[in-house]
């Protein structure tokens, strides 16, 4: 028999601590705690498949504990469950802790357990199919990228650059960004929706650098249902804009990397392109990881952007078929 998957449940409420465990007993083998610390001690000395913690703790905030969950055990899938629109939770839990899903007080328990379920599944294949080949490195000693050239492994011939993506009517941005990645990046620049579904339906987009909105149409369609279909895809949003419920919905449905505030900094923004690069290099090559990065169904249209969608979706059916029809597929 299959044993069960380990479910960690922590919030500084004993109350809301007990009504969490009473949705996961009996299916779970459960720890729940109020404090963070034993709960960093219980992911230190076993195998724990999902972690479930509240954001408002006076100990430590829920984002950080899952960043500091996430070095020491990242085939533990998180879930931040927070009663409030904090925007520096938000950012905080995707940029630091790179949870799976963030989730509303009041809950619904059936979306709930459906979420844990599903979680646990991911997290066992991940510790199933055990560790993945360590990172080429990314910089060279003088902090520039490393050209293509010099990434090949030992006995393989180089392979071409990656094709990285900006999504922004801002000349700044995209002139920030070739100047960090240098030759070692093949960098594509869209200043319209139209412009940036030609580029993705012409090329094999590795990073997408991207604005919420341009030309006054959003992006955020685009955005959550490419990586629905292609999870390989890594997009950090780049945006003064700050709608907490969009960061959610990007959050949940998109599985943005990284949010990253305007005016552009540079040191911050090569890291984090870097980062991406990386990310995107592991799930490429190792595509059981990209089960970790599932998105939330999108239950209406509207929830992906009405019209806007329906240009996207037309544009995934597009590549679907290229695809199918290609040699070999």
């Amino acid at each position: 028999m299959t044993p069960k998957p380990t479910l960690l449940l922590i919030d500084d409420e004993e109350r809301i601590l007990r009504s969490l465990a009473m949705l996961f007993r009996g299916d779970y083998r459960l720890h729940a705690t109020t404090d963070p610390h034993e709960a960093l001690a219980i992911i230190g000395r076993e195998p724990v498949h999902v972690i479930v913690s509240d954001q408002r703790m006076p100990v430590m905030r829920g984002a950080e504990l899952l960043r500091q969950v996430r070095e020491k055990s990242p085939n533990t899938m998180r879930l931040l469950l927070t009663g409030y629109s904090e925007l520096e939770a938000v950012v905080a839990s995707v940029n630091e802790g790179e949870i799976f899903r963030f989730i509303n007080k009041p809950w619904d328990a059936a979306e709930l357990r459906d979420t844990v379920r599903q979680a646990a599944e991911i997290s066992r294949s991940l510790m199933a199919a055990g560790p993945v080949a360590p990172p080429q490195p990314l910089f060279t000693e003088t902090g520039s990228f490393v050209a293509p050239a010099a990434l090949a492994l030992p006995g393989r011939q180089p392979a071409p650059g990656e094709t990285l993506l900006v999504i922004d009517d801002d000349a700044e941005v995209v002139q920030a960004v070739q100047e960090i990645v240098g030759p070692s990046m093949t960098v594509l620049w869209a200043q319209t929706l139209d412009a940036a579904m030609a580029a993705i339906e012409q090329h094999e987009i590795a990073v997408i650098v991207s604005e919420l909105v341009v030309k006054r149409e959003t992006v955020t369609p685009l955005l959550k249902l490419l990586k629905a279909q292609h999870p390989e895809v890594v997009t950090l949003v780049l945006t003064p804009f700050q709608d907490v419920s969009v960061f959610i919905g990007l959050i949940n449905q998109g599985q943005v990397y990284r949010l990253l505030p305007k005016p552009v900094r540079r040191g911050p923004l090569g890291m984090n392109i870097a980062s991406a690069l990386r990310h995107h290099r592991a799930l490429r090559d190792a595509p059981k990881l990209r089960a970790a990065y599932q998105v939330e169904k999108i239950r209406q249209p509207e929830e992906a952007g009405g019209s806007v969608a329906n240009r996207v979706m037309g544009l995934l059916s597009r590549i679907r078929g290229r695809a199918t029809a290609s040699p070999g597929a």
